[in-house]
């Protein structure tokens, strides 16, 4: 396995607290969301559906709800595949010494 450089490591653990700090941002508008009144967000969407002028802010909902999911879903989707890479590698040393273990065992 290639060793990461300092560098390596800083900007991955920068990118770690981006998704922290974008995960939570989006946890608190996501409860605002479902605290809001059913009776009241209907009569909300109804209104929009019917003039024809829908609008996530006028659900109470930031303008970039989707760019924020999809960049969430990005950071996501890195730190999996580099997490994925390194327990493998060390479900191969695990392995080896396993094998190492019975062979002289």
């Amino acid at each position: 396995m290639k060793r990461l450089s300092l560098e390596e490591c800083q900007r991955d653990l920068a990118a770690l607290d981006a998704a922290d700090k974008l995960t939570a941002s989006l946890k608190v508008e996501i409860d605002r969301f479902k605290e809001m009144d059913t009776g009241a967000l209907m009569k909300k969407a109804m209104g929009m559906l019917m003039s024809g002028n829908l609008s996530l802010e006028a659900l109470g909902l930031p303008v970039n709800l989707f760019e924020q999911l999809e960049h969430l879903d990005k950071l996501n989707g890195v730190a999996r595949l580099k997490y994925r890479a390194v327990v493998e590698v060390q479900k191969q040393q695990l392995d080896e010494m396993e094998s190492a273990e019975v062979d002289h065992g």
